[in-house]
């Protein structure tokens, strides 16, 4: 009996792909972290140029930006999270936390590492804090701030510390001194900064105002003056 070789049907390799359990692609969104970056932002505007602001807003809430908190801002804000993710590792004032690592302590005292700052003492503050202030306060170096007259320069939270030595910026991390803005009568921080903020958007808007009528000024005194046409016979008539 001769024999009939088997014919095998060809099948592409990739086509059991179609009939595999679908499973979602990227970082998914924690619910936890989503409903508290929710919270967070309350009604506050989700465009897109107040990221920043948005990232502060997480990171003085929890001291640190989480990976979670991160792909539920992208997910709340409906951007992409290397966007985000791409913001928030940029600037030194962000703690970005992957899982795998440890939250950092609440509070970060910053020492500006830039050449004026080193030659005026910004080493031996690096090498004087950590004893000083202890493991619940985080000492790091920070990129020029842009104070150099006043060198050497350090931040404790928001607050910057002008001609700083060890023991002022230790009576400060004591007092808790960690926003430019201060108490008085009666106002907190957080008014003050909503006035001051209200007081800057006023004057923006009165220069604003005052540049558009600088402009239209300008534009009718360029005005080509059009010349009237010559009367015909019949109009001196």
């Amino acid at each position: 009996m001769p024999h009939t070789p088997k014919v095998r049907h060809y099948r592409h390799p990739g086509s059991s792909r179609r009939h595999a359990a679908s499973h979602p692609k990227g970082r998914q969104v924690d619910a936890r972290a989503l409903e508290q970056v929710q919270t967070l932002l309350g009604q506050r505007s989700r465009q897109r140029d107040l990221l920043i602001e948005h990232l502060h807003l997480i990171q003085d809430h929890y001291g640190y930006l989480s990976a979670a908190h991160l792909a539920a801002l992208a997910q709340e804000m409906r951007l992409p999270l290397a966007e985000v993710y791409e913001v928030a590792t940029f600037y030194a004032h962000f703690d970005v936390v992957v899982e795998d690592e440890a939250a950092p302590p609440k509070l970060t005292v910053r020492v500006c590492d830039s050449l004026t700052c080193a030659m005026m003492g910004a080493q031996k503050l690096l090498a004087e804090l950590p004893a000083r202030l202890g493991a619940d306060v985080r000492v790091v170096r920070a990129p020029c701030m842009g104070r150099c007259d006043t060198a050497p320069v350090a931040e404790i939270g928001h607050c910057h510390v002008d001609q700083a030595t060890t023991s002022k910026i230790s009576e400060a991390v004591e007092v808790g001194r960690v926003h430019p803005l201060r108490r008085s009568a009666g106002v907190s921080c957080e008014q003050a900064q909503a006035r001051r903020c209200t007081d800057d958007y006023g004057k923006l808007c009165a220069s604003r105002a005052w540049w558009r009528r600088l402009s239209h000024r300008t534009q009718v005194a360029h005005r080509p003056r059009l010349s009237r046409p010559a009367p015909h016979d019949s109009e001196r008539r």
